[in-house]
This record gives structure tokens, sequence and C-alpha cells, in this order.
């Protein structure tokens, strides 16, 4: 700012001067600029009667209106989200100037679009969200108090090398539930490990790291020897719920028969539902944290399981478990789909 004022204050002594008959060189001795600057500045001077640089038009644009208007449908096409590379040689058939793929990232995010890995999500089919929608409807009027009664459970699978398939796409920061921009779920890599527990609005509860397959034998033990002693570290033995999804050991006989020998009510889960269960969202949380950690073995992989499921606090279970309504009111209002939870 202090530049450009002394570069006008300049100009002006330079007309000042050249009114009273003094030569381009005497008028550059004096102000101390060059000659060249001198006659530049009574230049401007005769042109707008000022001593500001004239006003510029500044470098066209390479998209008018209408080209942008065709690239936002291009880039909202839910069946097929481009990269900007492939949304150029789209656009580029409609131009008679070809733009390049920087001028294509430019204008989308001046549109507000940002370049994201697409978010995980379960396939639903229309059995799959008839079921979930019914379901929804029918705990529409539970309550907290009624959702703090209920112990949520899930597994998780944790890799200590974990190599994603992560497929990038443009969308605005709203647009990220929507059908084209999430990727159905794939895992795989490295050693690994599996995980159980769950959470109640008081905390969370007895957990288990395992390396076998799961089948009802094993899930069997992890009710003895996991679900109990979680009941009564928080008194729950008698009025509660238990809820699991419907995996194919969750459901055998074999399950069924030690869940009746327990005295374990059930809490019917719809299926495919990982967005409905408030414990899922701890999965992520501790997947972050491990990405800090240096892990080279299953041994580490398990001990830093176990830390950060530990560091969980009340507080972050209490507020995932009140989530409840809030998630059902959600998956009704889009017909049972995925919701952003």
């Amino acid at each position: 700012m202090t530049q450009k004022i002394t570069r006008e204050h300049q100009r002006a002594q330079c007309i000042a001067l050249r009114k009273v008959d003094s030569s381009y060189r005497a008028i550059a001795t004096d102000v101390g600029i060059s000659k060249t600057s001198v006659q530049r500045a009574l230049e401007i001077f005769e042109e707008i009667g000022g001593f500001r640089d004239r006003s510029r038009s500044g470098r066209p644009k390479k998209l008018n209106e209408r080209n942008v208007r065709m690239l936002k449908p291009l880039a909202k096409d839910d069946d097929n989200r481009s990269s900007a590379r492939e949304l150029m040689v789209k656009l580029n058939e409609s131009l008679d100037k070809p733009i390049c793929r920087r001028t294509i990232i430019n204008y989308l995010q001046k549109c507000g679009y940002e370049y994201k890995i697409k978010i995980e999500k379960p396939f639903l089919n229309k059995e799959n969200r008839k079921a979930r929608l019914q379901w929804c409807l029918e705990h529409s009027n539970w309550t907290v108090d009624e959702w703090k009664k209920v112990l949520f459970s899930d597994e998780s699978t944790f890799y200590v090398i974990k190599r994603k398939s992560e497929t990038k796409i443009w969308r605005t920061k709203d647009e990220q539930w929507k059908e084209g921009c999430m990727a159905v779920a794939a895992t795989g890599g490295g050693g690994r490990v599996g995980f159980w527990s769950v959470i109640t609005w008081q905390g969370t509860g007895c957990f288990r790291v395992y390396s076998e397959n799961t089948n009802s034998d094993v899930y069997c033990d992890i009710l003895d020897n996991y679900l109990v002693p979680t009941l009564q570290l928080y008194g729950l033995e008698d009025n509660f719920m238990f809820q699991h999804d419907s995996a194919r050991y969750h459901t055998s006989k074999q399950t069924d028969g030690k869940l009746q020998e327990l005295n374990v009510k059930v809490l019917k889960w719809p299926a495919k539902s990982p967005d409905l269960n408030p414990i899922e969202h701890l999965w992520s949380i501790i997947d972050n944290k491990l990405k800090s950690r240096r892990m080279c073995s299953v041994k580490d992989l398990t001990d830093g399981l176990s830390a950060e499921w530990l560091s969980i606090t009340q507080e972050l279970c209490e507020k995932l478990v009140f989530s409840m309504p809030q998630r059902i009111q959600k998956c009704i209002a889009v017909n049972g789909k995925c919701i952003d939870y």
C-alpha cells in the first residue's frame, strides 16, 4: 500500500513540475525516477486525468457461463462420477478452444467441488431398504431411556498394514452421502485381527481380540466370557436388551441356545445397517488413532487396539447411544437408504 501511494505522489510531482516547463530529464532528477517513468506519468494523466494506473481488462475467462453450466451436470452424474481428466475430455468435445485438466480443477473448486475419497457403504437392495424402514418405524417412538437399556455390539477387523482401494471423485460438501459419491466397502492387506466388544450409555464393555475365523463356537465363548462380565460390570443382568446383527453365527441354533441359557433378550436388527449401530462410529475413531502408532506385527496391533479401546470415554458412549432417535428419524426420512452416520 505504501509503495502505491508513493508512486502516485511521484506522478503528481511530475505533473506539477511539467506545468512549470521543467524538462523530462530535470523532472526525472528532481523526483528520483527514470525519464521513461516521467513520460508514462504524463501519458496517464493526459488519458485519465489522474495519477492511478489505467484499469486493466484482465485475462479473458477460458469458460463462459454456458460452458460452466455444461460442466456442472457432468460433474454431478451419480452413475459415473468422473475424474478431472475425464471431465476435460467430455467438455472439450463441445468447446472451440480445448482446455487443460488444471482449468477443469480450478472451475470445479470455484463451483464448490472437492476431490474426496468415496465413503464406503454396504450395498442395499430393495428388500434391505424396506426392512430398514420398517424397523425404524417400529422403533420411532423409543425414548432415550429405552435406548439406555440396550447393549450395542459389533465386530470389526483391523490390519497391521492397511491397503485400501481409494476412489477419489469430485463432489460438493453436502453430496458425500449421495449414491454416486459412495463406494461399496472392501478391505484387505497385512496381518489382521478381529475385535469384538459392546457399548452402553455408561461406557465400553469387555472386549476380545482374536485371530481365528469367527463361528458359533467362538461367538458362544465370547458371550460367556465377555458379554456376561460386561452385564455384571454395569448391573444389567435383568433389565436389558442385547443388539447384534444378522451374521450367520449370530443367528445359529447354537448361538440361540446360548442366549436362552444366559437369559439374554435380543433386539431384532435389520440387515446391512451399520449406520444405525452407534458402536460402529468407534471403529473409525480407533482406526485413525492406530495410524499414528508404529505397528510391525499382530502383537503391536493387539496392544494398540487394547489401549485405544480403553481410552474411549463414557461421555462419547453416552453421546453415541443418545443419537439413536436421530438416526432412526434420518433413516425414515430417506426411506431406508444409508444415512450420514
